[in-house]
């Protein structure tokens, strides 16, 4: 019998001392009683147990507090303001004239625009030799020597062209002949082999080929050159019929053209070129 009272109040005890949570308060342990008996020792009694009061702690807040709320979105109208609902501004002037500017935009300065600069080209003032494919094997034929094309190039300031000869030797020379002055003073520039022409039946070709680069004046405005053979003894020229071959250099702005009629003369032009395109006259 006392063995099952131990067990039941062991039982209790166990239940009765449960370790209690961080968060509740109020928790008042049993206290343990004891009674003599007879044979002098004491056997272990219970206490009526009190009531557990459990009480949970708020958890703290954030200062933060999001609004729920939803703000309801209303539309105000300008004539609810006192203002008009429209804006309207008459147009005095006609559609021609054009509109009035304010007097601070006319005082203002004019806005600074970047004015680009006049470049100067060079240009050929003759016509490429070998367009004329008649007359260019003419000069070789009869006159041994003739300029047969040239490329300018304005970023380098150089003339590269080539020259055919005709293969009267082994031994020749080819130069040209420049002046920026007007032939005051004179430079020769010798031309290089590039390659020869087809061959004939004796295995020997009509005519070789140099090229040569010319360098264009920096301190004038034009070039005259033509092109020397020097072989057995001899020398040819190719002048250009006389005319020399010439660069020039040319601006790139030109002079606005008349757009309107004299009156003298009606609706017709007053300038008139004869046939040949030569200077026009009156």
């Amino acid at each position: 019998m006392c063995a099952a009272i131990d067990m039941l109040a062991s039982e209790q005890l166990f239940y009765g001392h449960s370790p209690p949570a961080g968060f509740l308060t109020d928790y008042t342990p049993p206290r343990r009683q004891t009674k003599i008996t007879a044979r002098g020792y004491s056997s272990p009694c219970l206490s009526v147990l009190k009531p557990v009061q459990l009480t949970l702690k708020s958890a703290p807040r954030s200062c933060i507090r999001l609004s729920t709320e939803k703000k309801k979105k209303h539309v105000v109208f300008a004539d609810d303001r006192g203002f008009a609902l429209e804006h309207v501004k008459f147009m005095t002037e006609p559609s021609h004239v054009p509109p009035y500017w304010a007097f601070k935009v006319v005082a203002s300065p004019p806005v600074e625009r970047k004015v680009k600069p006049v470049l100067d080209l060079w240009e050929t003032r003759f016509v490429q030799p070998a367009s004329d494919y008649l007359e260019f094997r003419r000069r070789i034929t009869e006159e041994c020597v003739s300029l047969e094309n040239v490329i300018v190039k304005q970023n380098e300031l150089a003339v590269d062209g080539t020259v055919k000869v005709k293969n009267l030797d082994y031994l020749k020379e080819v130069f040209v002949r420049t002046t920026p002055d007007g032939w005051s003073t004179k430079e020769d520039t010798y031309c290089a082999f590039i390659e020869s022409g087809p061959l004939l039946q004796n295995g020997v070709s009509t005519y070789d080929t140099f090229g040569f680069q010319l360098q264009l004046p920096i301190h004038s405005r034009r070039l005259d050159f033509c092109v020397g053979f020097r072989c057995q003894g001899k020398e040819f020229w190719d002048n250009n019929n006389g005319k020399n071959y010439t660069i020039e250099k040319s601006s790139t702005k030109s002079s606005p053209a008349v757009s309107c009629a004299r009156i003298n003369y009606g609706n017709s032009w007053s300038v008139k070129a004869d046939y040949n395109g030569n200077t026009p006259y009156w």
